[in-house]
């Protein structure tokens, strides 16, 4: 399954030079709906998810990719713009799982439960895969992670997870105000088997294109 990375230029360089992605913090993903997307009404029952929330990023982290690579939204919300670049990687079908988008939040009830107290492993993989529609143009796949072997970068805590088999780079996609030059891009990869090319706007469509006039990437 092929999976897109959207990153600003300085880190998406980073990616490549040192052949690894970044694992995202729970409690720091952009959403504060992350992980705790059912509707309760009792407050007690609210503190206790967001507890279970902090609990498991204690240890855990989550990948953040995308299905495709052509939405302006995107390039746009995470990609700098258009100055940044996306990694295409090949990655197996079941490491990572896809996001369900919805109108409205799960009750407990829809959740078939009566109580906080009865959810289960089932019901809280159920929750994180939950986000609310308006996201829906991330077309959001993401990867669980255990957290190991962390490294302190202006005194907090980063960590990432190499590239391998499991995450294979294929493609290499400069935004249309990207400002390095080709050269030193496919010098960066050094990979003949990674495509690496600049994207551009569609001329009758909103969305993002392959430029295939190499002339305008110098």
């Amino acid at each position: 399954m092929k999976l897109y990375r959207f990153l600003g230029a300085e880190y998406g360089m980073r990616s490549i030079l040192e052949r690894r992605v970044r694992i995202g913090r729970i409690e720091e993903l952009n959403d504060d709906y992350e992980f705790i997307g059912v509707a309760l009404s009792e407050k007690a029952d609210r503190m206790a998810l967001r507890e279970m929330r902090r609990h498991l990023s204690v240890k855990n982290g989550v990948i953040c990719m995308s299905k495709d690579w052509d939405s302006p939204l995107m390039w746009a919300h995470y990609a700098d713009s258009h100055k940044g670049i996306v990694l295409g990687f090949d990655v197996p079908e079941k490491a990572f799982y896809e996001v369900n988008y919805v109108k409205k939040r799960p009750t407990l009830t829809d959740m078939g439960l009566n109580i906080l107290d009865e959810i289960t492993p089932e019901d809280i993989k159920r929750l994180i895969r939950t986000k609310a529609d308006g996201w829906a143009y991330e077309q959001e796949y993401r990867a669980f992670v255990a957290l190991n072997d962390g490294v302190e970068i202006n005194g907090e805590m980063h960590y990432f997870m190499p590239l391998s088999e499991n995450m294979t780079l294929r493609e290499v996609i400069v935004g249309s105000r990207y400002k390095g030059t080709r050269t030193e891009m496919v010098a960066a990869v050094n990979d003949p088997s990674v495509d690496v090319y600049m994207a551009r706007g569609s001329f009758e469509e909103f969305k993002v294109v392959r430029q295939n006039q190499e002339s305008m990437w110098p």
